[in-house]
C-alpha cells in the first residue's frame, strides 16, 4: 500500500470508543457530537525543539498546546478532499509536562439534519456519520532527547466524549449551523491544560488507515494538503459600552481597572459592547461563581427592529426551517431606538473559576451579555476577542480629502476582509458559504488589492469539483446541501478569463476547458422553439431586485418562456469561452462559440427590442424592463454606438426600470465605461455613501431591506478607485504594459499606490476648478502610457516619473 503524504506515515484516524456511548439513548437520528482528544508527554528541556504537527479532523477541530489556542480547521473540503493543516508548535512547548489537546465537533450528514430549530451543522461543511474523528502526524525532535511521536494510532491519545453541550439552530439563519447551550458543570474542566482533567477519559479507538488501498479503493476522508495559507488570529478589543434600553434588567458596566462585572445573587443584569466595526473573532470569557445562573452572549451586526412578518417567519422556521427573517434597520448603532436581535450562545456556569470559548468564531459588531444569578454571586471578565480571517495582502492604497469617499474605500476593504476565511463568503453572519456570483467579484477585488491568486485557484477548482452528472455546476461550494442557480455557473467562466488576464497563465483555462464545454452544452439543451434558452431547471435567479421578491430574484419572464437577461449573459459567457479556447489552441471551438453567441443575440434583438420605449424587454412576451438587460446588451456588443448610450441612459432614467442590486451594479459600471459614460458611476458610489451615513462599517447585502450587513459583492470601490479614479489599468495581459487614465470624478483630489504584478504605480491628482495637476511614478522597465481626457498620450517606454498639468 502507498502513503501519498509522508506527513502521515504510521498514522491512523482515531475516534471515540463505543464504551463512551453506552449511556446515550438513541433518538432515531444522528446529532452533533463533540469530543476532546489529548496527548500528554514530558520534555526535559525545549532547547532546539523541532515540532511540526500535521492535523485534520471530522468535521471541525480547534488545536491547543498547553492551553493556548493554535489553529482551527480543517480547511473547508468536500467528499473527496479532507484537507489537513501543518503547524509549527515548538514555541508552545515547555519543560516538564506538555499537553496537546484537540476539540473536535462532528456534524451529522445532511440527510440526518432538521432545519426546525434542532441542532444542525453549517451548510458549508461536508459531514459524515462517523462521529468525532482525528488524525495527526508529527515527531518532536530535541537534541539529546528521545524523539516523541505525535502520530494518532501509534502513540497514546486519550479521548472524552462531551456531555455538556447542546445545540440549537438560530431562527435567523439555519445556514450557519447551530449555536451552543453549554452546561459548565458537565464539561471536562481544564481538558486542554490540566494533567488530570475532569471527565470520562479512555484510550482513543483506531478507525481507518491513512494509506491508499493498493486496489484503488478510497478510504473515508481522503487527506489533501491545505491549498491556502492558515488564517490569521490577532487580539482586538471592544471600543466602548453602549447605552441600553430600560427594561427588567439592571444595566451595569465593566470596572475600568479590573475589567470585570460583579453580579450579586438573585440579580439580572445587562451590558452591551461595541467592537467599533463588524468583525469575525473567537471569544473567550472568564467566569467565577454564578452556580445555577445563566449567561447569554448575543451577537449582532447592527441594532434593528423586528419587521411586521418577524413572528410569522419565526413560526414558519419552527415548523419547516424554511424561512428568511428580515429586520427593519436605520441608524446602525442606535441602541435606544432599536432592539438587540441576533444569534446567541447560552452558558450555565458551574460555580467554579472557568472560561467559556464558543467553538467557532462569531460574527458581530455588537455583543450583548445578559447575566442571571440565583443563589451565588458571579464575576465576569471583559471578553477577549481574537479576530480571524484570511491573510489578505493589501498593497493598494487610496486616500482623498473627501472623508465620505474615504470611508467608502475603508468599509469596502473591511467588507472583503470579513468575507474571506477558508473560502470566499457571501456573508460571515448568516451563511459563510461561497457563491459563484459573489466570488467572481471578490476575486477581482483581491487581484486589485495585492494580486493574491492562491484563494482564486482554490475557488476555481472548487466549482469545477461541484459539477453534477448532467454538466451543470453548483451555485455554492463546498456545501452539504447542493444548490443550482444556472446563471451562476456562467460567472465561473468569467473567473477563468480574469485569472488568465491577471497572470498570463493559460494552464488554468486549458485545465478547465472540458468543464466550460459541459456548462455551455447544458445551457444549449434548454434551447426552445424560438432559439433562446428557456424554462431551465433549478432556480433562475438573476439579482435581488425589489420587484422580483415574489419570485426570489427571478425575472417574471422566466415564468412564461425566454428571459432576455438570461440569454444575454449566456451569450456573453460564450464570447468569453471563445476567447479562452483561442488562447489555449482550440480555434475551431472558439469560432463555434462565437457563432452560437451571435445567433442568440440576433434572436434577442428581433424578439425583445422595444422601439417605442428604446430598451430591451425582459422577454418576448413580457413588457417589463430592467437595467440588467440593457447592460448585457452593451457588454455583448448587441447594442453599440449611440444606441448603446441611449439604452444605458434609459436604464438610468426610466422609472419602471428594474434596478441592479450591488453585484449587477459592477456590470452596469463596465457597460458605462465601455460607451464613454463612466462619469455616471458617481450615482452608484452615492448608494454606498448612504449606508456610510447610517453608521455601517461594512457594505450590506442589498440597497433595499438588507438582511446581511456584510456582503463583499458590494465592495466594487476596491476595483473602481484604483482602476478608474486613479486610472491604473492593464495595458496587456499579465500587466506587460500599463495604462494610466484617471477619471477626475467623485472628489477634488485623490492619491494612492496601485499594486500590479510588475510593481507599484503611484498616482496623485488634484482638481481646482477646471485645472488638473497629475503626477506619479510607474514601475521601472514597464512601458506605461498616460492618457489624458483630451486624448493626448504620454508614453514612458521604461516606466518612471510623470507630471502633467492641463485644463478640463
Amino acid at each position: 500500500m502507498i502513503q501519498k503524504y509522508a506527513e502521515f506515515n504510521n498514522t491512523s484516524w482515531i475516534g471515540v470508543p463505543a464504551c463512551q456511548y453506552a449511556d446515550r439513548s438513541w433518538n432515531g437520528r444522528l446529532s452533533i457530537q463533540t469530543a476532546y482528544f489529548r496527548k500528554v508527554f514530558k520534555l526535559e528541556s525545549t532547547d532546539g525543539a523541532e515540532a511540526i504537527l500535521h492535523i485534520s479532523a471530522v468535521t471541525r477541530y480547534r488545536l491547543y498546546v498547553n492551553g493556548c489556542g493554535v489553529v482551527s480547521g480543517p480547511c473547508k473540503g468536500d467528499y473527496w478532499r479532507n484537507y489537513f493543516e501543518t503547524v509549527d508548535i515548538s514555541k508552545y512547548l515547555k519543560q516538564g509536562k506538555n499537553i496537546i489537546a484537540v476539540k473536535v465537533v462532528a456534524y451529522p450528514p445532511y440527510e440526518a439534519q432538521h432545519q426546525n430549530g434542532e441542532g444542525q451543522g453549517p451548510m458549508f461543511s461536508h459531514n459524515g456519520a462517523a462521529g468525532p474523528c482525528l488524525v495527526a502526524g508529527g515527531i518532536i525532535n530535541i537534541p539529546g532527547q528521545e524523539p516523541i511521536s505525535l502520530n494518532t494510532g501509534e502513540s497514546d491519545w486519550s479521548v472524552c466524549l462531551d456531555r455538556g453541550i447542546e445545540w440549537e439552530t438560530p431562527h435567523l439563519s439555519f445556514w450557519l449551523g447551530a449555536m451552543e447551550i453549554v452546561h459548565g458543570a458537565l464539561l471536562p474542566a481544564k481538558w486542554n491544560s490540566a494533567e488530570e482533567p475532569k471527565g470520562q477519559w479512555s484510550q482513543s479507538e483506531i478507525r481507518w488507515d491513512t494509506l491508499y488501498n493498493k486496489y484503488g479503493e478510497i478510504f473515508p476522508f481522503p487527506l489533501k494538503r491545505r491549498p491556502i495559507p492558515l488564517l490569521y488570529e490577532k487580539e482586538i478589543c471592544f471600543s466602548k459600552e453602549m447605552p441600553c434600553k430600560k427594561n427588567e434588567f439592571l444595566t451595569v458596566s465593566f470596572d475600568d481597572e479590573t475589567k470585570t462585572i460583579y453580579v450579586p445573587a438573585h440579580t439580572k443584569v445587562q451590558v452591551e459592547l461595541d467592537v467599533g466595526w463588524l468583525t469575525t473573532a473567537y471569544i473567550d470569557t472568564k467566569i467565577k461563581g454564578g452556580k445555577d445562573g445563566k449567561i447569554i452572549f448575543r451577537y449582532a451586526e447592527s441594532y434593528a427592529n423586528k419587521d411586521s412578518r418577524y413572528e410569522q417567519y419565526s413560526e414558519d422556521f419552527k415548523k419547516t426551517g424554511d424561512a428568511v427573517v428580515y429586520l427593519e434597520k436605520g441608524e446602525r448603532n442606535d441602541s435606544l431606538h432599536y432592539d438587540f436581535i441576533g444569534h446567541e450562545d447560552v452558558y450555565y456556569p458551574s460555580g467554579n473559576e472557568e472560561s467559556y470559548q464558543p467553538f467557532w468564531f462569531r460574527t458581530m459588531r455588537f455583543l450583548r451579555i445578559e447575566i442571571y444569578t440565583e443563589q451565588q454571586e458571579l464575576t465576569l471578565h471583559l471578553p477577549q476577542l481574537n479576530e480571524t480571517g484570511y491573510p489578505l495582502p493589501v498593497h493598494t492604497t487610496f486616500s482623498t480629502s473627501d472623508t465620505t469617499l474615504q470611508e467608502v474605500w475603508e468599509i469596502s476593504l473591511r467588507t472583503l476582509q470579513r468575507c474571506m476565511h477558508e473560502t470566499y463568503e457571501d456573508c460571515p453572519y448568516y451563511e459563510q458559504m461561497q457563491y459563484t456570483m459573489d466570488t467572481r467579484l471578490e476575486m477581482l477585488f483581491t487581484y486589485a488589492l495585492g494580486g493574491d491568486t492562491r484563494m482564486a485557484k482554490r475557488t476555481i477548482e472548487d466549482y469545477h469539483s461541484s459539477m453534477l452528472p448532467e454538466g451543470i455546476l453548483q451555485s455554492r461550494f463546498p456545501t452539504q446541501a447542493p444548490q443550482v442557480i444556472p446563471m451562476f455557473c456562467l460567472h465561473w467562466i468569467f473567473m477563468l478569463e480574469d485569472y488568465y488576464e491577471q497572470t498570463g497563465d493559460a494552464s488554468i483555462p486549458r485545465r478547465y476547458r472540458p468543464t466550460v464545454d459541459a456548462v455551455l452544452d447544458w445551457y444549449e439543451r434548454y434551447t426552445g422553439d424560438m432559439g433562446l434558452v428557456e424554462h431551465m431547471d433549478y432556480w433562475q435567479q438573476i439579482d435581488w431586485v425589489e420587484e422580483w421578491d415574489e419570485y426570489a430574484g427571478m425575472p417574471k419572464a422566466c415564468l412564461y418562456g425566454p428571459s432576455s437577461i438570461h440569454n444575454l449573459i449566456y451569450a456573453y459567457a460564450m464570447q468569453i469561452a471563445a476567447k479562452l479556447n483561442r488562447i489555449t489552441g482550440r480555434e475551431e471551438c472558439g469560432r463555434e462559440y462565437e457563432k452560437r453567441a451571435a445567433k442568440i443575440l440576433k434572436i434577442v434583438d428581433e424578439t425583445c427590442w422595444d422601439e417605442k420605449v428604446g430598451a430591451y424587454r425582459e422577454g418576448p412576451s413580457v413588457d417589463e424592463y430592467s437595467q440588467h438587460a440593457q447592460v448585457f446588451a452593451v457588454l455583448t456588443g448587441l447594442a453599440v454606438g449611440e444606441k448603446a448610450k441611449n439604452i444605458l441612459a434609459a436604464a438610468l432614467e426610466l422609472k419602471d426600470m428594474r434596478k441592479c442590486s450591488f453585484p449587477m451594479m459592477f456590470y452596469f459600471i463596465r457597460a458605462l465605461e465601455k460607451v464613454g459614460m463612466y462619469g455616471k458611476v458617481s450615482g452608484f458610489i452615492d448608494t454606498i455613501k448612504e449606508f456610510v451615513a447610517l453608521g455601517t462599517t461594512t457594505i450590506p447585502e442589498t440597497p433595499f431591506r438588507p438582511r446581511s450587513e456584510c456582503h463583499a459583492w458590494g465592495s466594487f470601490a476596491l476595483y473602481e478607485f484604483p482602476r478608474s479614479i486613479l486610472g491604473v489599468k492593464m495595458g496587456e495581459t499579465a500587466w506587460d504594459k500599463i495604462l494610466i487614465e484617471p477619471r477626475f470624478i467623485c472628489a477634488n483630489d485623490c492619491k494612492g499606490s496601485v499594486y500590479t504584478p510588475k510593481g507599484t504605480v503611484e498616482v496623485a491628482w488634484e482638481k481646482k476648478g477646471a485645472h488638473i495637476q497629475l503626477k506619479g511614478t510607474a514601475p521601472s522597465g514597464v512601458m506605461s502610457t498616460i492618457i489624458l481626457p483630451n486624448g493626448n498620450r504620454q508614453v514612458l517606454q521604461s516606466g518612471g516619473a510623470f507630471f502633467c498639468e492641463f485644463e478640463l
